[in-house]
């Protein structure tokens, strides 16, 4: 069994675009220990890194050691992103939570951070009428 340690092979290279789009200017890479298997996360994607509401921009901050994991969690919940890497949206959820736990995010702001991903994903399938 492969007892590599989940780990981000590269920092998070962007160029900013305007407004709160930014541009992944190389592969961002990440080997999850979950499911044995590296991810990537394309070189010219656009991201916003974090979709955080207003309100709660005050306790969770779209800028920090999140950032990696929200690239890499923006790119696998699209159709593009899924297919790339043959995950669906709870694996892309996961692969989320493990990042954040690579880039030692606090818990309490990783929680929040997973929590929102998972409920606001949820709501989303539940009214598409699709399994999360």
């Amino acid at each position: 069994m492969d007892k590599r340690k989940a780990e981000f092979k590269n920092r998070a290279q962007t160029t900013h675009m305007g407004g709160k789009t930014f541009r992944l200017d190389q592969d961002l890479v990440f080997y999850s220990a979950r499911y044995h298997q590296e991810f990537t996360a394309p070189a010219g994607m656009l991201t916003d890194f974090a979709s955080i509401p207003q309100f709660l921009q005050g306790l969770v901050s779209v800028l920090g050691n999140n950032i990696r994991s929200a690239i890499l969690h923006d790119f696998h919940t699209t159709p593009k992103g899924k297919k790339a890497n043959k995950v669906t949206q709870k694996e892309a959820d996961m692969l989320f939570s493990e990042g954040l736990s690579v880039d030692q995010v606090r818990w309490s702001k990783a929680r929040v951070m997973y929590g929102g991903v998972t409920i606001f994903q949820r709501v989303k399938y539940m009214f598409k009428r699709e399994k999360y």
